[in-house]
């Protein structure tokens, strides 16, 4: 008999021989399960979560860096640059290729203007990519680049430039870093201006560096916006501020200039100004619009829109006759005295206007009643946001008439115990103006798209606020106040002006009083008297030598006036208009038909004669 061993030269019994063939079997199926489940993995990854590894596969030899197109321009009226964008130079470092971070670091920082630590730390960070410095200037961008640093380089980015500098600068707004809006027209159009962001891809090699990237350019968002302002207005504002400024030197001074029929607003100049291209050099308050954010109590050029109330409930009319009390009223165990110890006797409402009598006005008020003054005033917009497309807008401060004291009606009849806005003022001027019908101011004129108007401003539904007639017996005593009252310095020779002087005393909360030497100084006109076009609100806080509103801002309007006159080549009284075919003036002397930049319509309409 024959026995049976196995590989080690050992007898095999049945038993071993069984186990044998046993284990051969389990080993062949996890062999044969293995590559069922190879075949399986690879058919997933290959044909069902390809995307997945492909991306895997692409982030291992590339990094995506995110920038944002091209922003878009803002435009004044007349096609003038109030915001554009430049091409500018962003230096980057892959850290893990810098050969001697402390040398080049040094040397960076003495090219870029920066903190030598701060840049050696960021060349000894973990990872393949770190800013150095965004948007550097042409200079040191060259001196960067001359010194052929090994793992430092460059990318194109786009910068936002205000070349118009201060004009205009906080109704313009600035942008951040990233060319996104953060204030202004620049914030609350930031969707419309910022087009898509784009993606530049970084090459890297096996080892995760940066050798290379695609730096092509970013599409331009080819929308641009065109605003309402006139850059040679706002000019003229912003001057007419800065001599006022360099007489009384006040805390600020505000000036706007408004179409009263469709709410252009064509100028907001604001001083102390600020200059956008470099806004970090500012503190926070001086970025916001003082023009809409700063309340203020109106003092005397509040009283037009209480004698427009009386007047349209039938309840006066401008000859009606008021006891001014010679000067002095009592009302509630308190005395009220007329500004500058004035002794006004009786007199009609128009003087009571052109000489500014406090007691007179509260005469008009106690006329109208708490409910009707406080409903009129609310119709005029006080109160309530005028809905201007600036930020941060308030409300101002017009309590409900419920709760009143016994003194509140005469003391909003001359323009204490309310606070507005200047928008708000300029507004309510503008109602004025036009006839009755309420307007709301706006920055937005067009959207253009490729240099075509794909969004224009729409004005809302017509609203009647006083009737025609109204408007115009208010707007004839404010004529009056300038050639016979307390706005005399505002008239201009040749030209019919109408207008309202305040001084205002400032109240101090924490006081509980008026200060008797801080005032706000205002001045509101509308002009031409005849027909009005625009309102013109100036207004000057606490300015030093002198607070009366007819010394310190008429004269300012009347400068804003005089340039509104000349640049639209408004005739003087005795002249006639005449046209000027200005293509052909161009035609003769051999200049382009329209200068670049300019649009037709920035030209003067005429001249006179």
């Amino acid at each position: 008999m024959t026995d049976m061993r196995d590989l080690n030269g050992e007898a095999a019994t049945p038993r071993t021989a069984k186990y044998k063939k046993l284990r051969l079997l389990i080993t062949t199926l996890l062999v044969f399960f293995g590559f069922v489940a190879v075949l399986g993995r690879l058919f997933y990854v290959q044909l069902v979560d390809y995307k997945r590894y492909t991306e895997y596969s692409r982030n291992q030899y590339s990094q995506r860096i995110n920038f944002s197109a091209t922003r878009g321009r803002i435009l004044d009226r007349n096609q003038v640059p109030l915001a554009l964008t430049v091409p500018m130079k962003s230096v980057f470092a892959s850290p893990s290729m810098v050969d001697n971070r402390s040398t080049t670091a040094i040397l960076l920082a003495h090219d870029l203007g920066l903190d030598p630590e701060a840049v050696r730390a960021k060349l000894e960070k973990k990872g393949h990519f770190a800013w150095i410095k965004r948007k550097v200037t042409e200079e040191q961008f060259l001196a960067v680049k001359s010194r052929h640093f090994r793992g430092v380089s460059f990318v194109g980015e786009d910068r936002r430039f205000y070349p118009q500098k201060g004009l205009a600068a906080r109704l313009v707004g600035y942008c951040g870093l990233d060319n996104n809006g953060l204030a202004g027209l620049e914030y609350l159009y930031d969707r419309t201006l910022a087009g898509e962001q784009v993606t530049i891809i970084a090459q890297k090699d096996a080892m995760g560096k940066i050798y290379g990237y695609n730096g092509e350019k970013a599409p331009e968002s080819n929308f641009e916006l065109v605003a309402t302002l006139d850059s040679n207005m706002q000019f003229l504002a912003e001057k007419a501020l800065r001599n006022v400024v360099a007489r009384y030197q006040p805390k600020a001074a505000i000036a706007i200039v408004m179409d009263v029929h469709k709410g252009d607003v064509l100028a907001a100049a604001e001083l102390p100004e600020m200059d956008s291209n470099d806004y970090l050099a500012y503190p926070m308050a001086m970025h916001r619009p003082m023009s809409v954010t700063q309340n203020f109590e109106p003092g005397s050029t509040f009283k037009v829109f209480v004698a427009a109330a009386a007047i349209e409930e039938g309840l006066t009319t401008p000859e009606e006759m008021f006891d001014c009390e010679n000067g002095q009223y009592t009302l509630y165990d308190k005395v009220i005295r007329e500004a500058q110890g004035h002794k006004y006797g009786v007199m009609p409402l128009k003087e009571v206007i052109a000489h500014s009598s406090n007691i007179g006005m509260i005469k008009v008020a106690q006329k109208l009643g708490e409910r009707r003054l406080y409903d009129y005033m609310r119709r005029f917009g006080f109160g309530k946001r005028t809905g201007i497309d600036l930020p941060g807008e308030v409300n101002g401060s017009l309590r409900d008439y419920h709760s009143w004291s016994a003194l509140s009606l005469p003391s909003i009849s001359f323009g204490q115990e309310i606070n507005v806005t200047p928008m708000q003022l300029a507004t309510a001027l503008s109602v004025l103006g036009n006839g009755g019908m309420a307007v709301r101011p706006h920055l937005l004129k067009q959207v253009l798209k490729d240099g075509k108007v794909v969004m224009e401003y729409e004005s809302p539904e017509p609203r009647r606020i006083v009737s025609r007639d109204t408007a115009e017996k208010v707007v004839g005593m404010m004529r009056f106040a300038v050639t016979n009252g307390t706005g005399k310095l505002a008239e201009v020779p040749g030209f019919q002006v109408a207008g309202k002087t305040g001084t205002a005393q400032k109240y101090y909360s924490d006081r509980g009083a008026y200060a008797a030497d801080k005032v706000m100084s205002s001045f509101a006109a509308l002009f031409p008297a005849q027909q009005p076009r625009f309102s013109v609100l100036v207004m000057v806080d606490e300015p030093v030598g002198s607070g009366w509103g007819g010394e310190v801002a008429a004269p300012a309007a009347k400068e804003i006036i005089a340039g509104i006159a000349r640049y639209y080549g408004m005739p003087a009284e005795g002249q006639r208009r005449y046209e000027v075919d200005w293509k052909a003036v161009r035609r003769a002397v051999g200049a382009p038909a329209k200068p670049d930049g300019v649009s037709a319509s920035a030209e003067k309409p005429g001249g006179v004669l």
